[in-house]
């Protein structure tokens, strides 16, 4: 079953990789063809997208291989943060590339004439919004099982890239309007669609050089994960101490490793429904997580020992296994 998910990890990923540079690819001849610089800027925004998504991919596998090899623990604050140096030349290119077209957008605004408009490519427009949407909410539900991190920057990157789609297609209806009214004002709203494409791409490039600058913030959410997992099993009944946590991320989702403390005056099936429910906590209130080891072990403390775990049903025991 394992085998088959991270199977079908592998096809989601490949497809939304593939489509992306093929959307990528038609936007920019498409956009040259039309002289639309706003679908330039579109192509440059799914091509950057795009690249993000695969080093990405490698950078998690370098890190996952690295936590392989030095065993580190997400909550002790160790590991690798930084951002693959690709990051930094797509930075570059969103910066340069949005400046490029918004000056060029600029001229074309202050010209006296502007280009023959060539509207056919909101066939395109359409099919690549379509499309766009198709793959996002294909790759969502299985990535909806990552960690908060990615989910949250794969929504961002797919909201911006929906933007510039839009601010392309509201470009080529005023030039289409323009045609059919005879009305040349209507034409500048292909260059200010163009300038509002490069300033979604000076966002985005700003986003990246964050990221490769402040590359820490993402291991500071690690550690909120981390701090999550451990709040939520200190709140079964019968977890005196959380020993050990270590989560680790894989390619199916987040692996947690857990050592929990007990009383020992319990019996071994107490303990062992103490471990399943904990296990099964996480895997609930946590879609991310795919993998929970729990071992349990007696707690020592000494004498009294103390436990948030009533087995005295007659005493009013809640009966969910979570504290109230």
């Amino acid at each position: 079953m394992e085998n088959k998910f991270i199977r079908q990890q592998e096809k989601v990923f490949w497809t939304s990789l593939l489509t992306g540079l093929t959307l990528a690819i038609v936007k920019g001849i498409t956009g040259y063809l039309a002289m639309n610089k706003a679908l330039i800027g579109d192509a440059l925004y799914t091509a950057a997208a795009t690249a993000r998504q695969l080093t990405d991919r490698v950078f998690r596998q370098d890190a996952r291989r690295t936590r392989r090899a030095q065993a580190v623990d997400v909550s002790s604050g160790n590991g690798s943060s930084g951002i693959p140096f690709a990051n930094m030349v797509m930075t570059v290119l969103l910066l340069l590339g949005g400046l490029e077209i918004g000056i060029s957008a600029i001229r074309d605004i202050m010209a006296d004439e502007m280009a023959e408009p060539k509207p056919f490519a909101i066939v395109l427009v359409f099919l690549a919004m379509a499309v766009n949407e198709g793959i996002f909410r294909y790759r969502y539900r299985y990535v909806s099982k990552l960690n908060y991190t990615t989910l949250t920057e794969m929504v961002d990157t797919h909201r911006y890239s929906l933007y510039c789609s839009i601010v392309v297609l509201a470009g080529l209806l005023g030039t289409i309007a323009a045609l059919e009214l005879q009305q040349d004002r209507l034409y500048y709203v292909q260059p200010i669609s163009a300038l509002i494409v490069s300033m979604i791409l000076w966002r985005q490039g700003y986003v990246l050089a964050r990221q490769s600058i402040y590359g820490r913030l993402v291991h500071t959410m690690e550690q909120q994960d981390a701090s999550d997992y451990m709040e939520t099993v200190q709140r079964v009944q019968g977890v005196i101490t959380v020993e050990q946590l270590q989560a680790h991320e894989q390619e199916d989702g987040v692996h947690i490793q857990l050592i929990i403390g007990v009383n020992p005056q319990i019996t071994v099936q107490a303990a062992a429904e103490i471990a399943d429910y904990a296990k099964n906590l996480l895997l609930t209130r946590f879609t991310h997580v795919s993998h929970v080891h729990v071992q349990v072990v007696p707690y020592n403390g000494g004498y009294p020992y103390k436990s948030n775990y009533d087995w005295n049903r007659s005493e009013g025991r809640s009966g969910d296994g979570m504290l109230h």
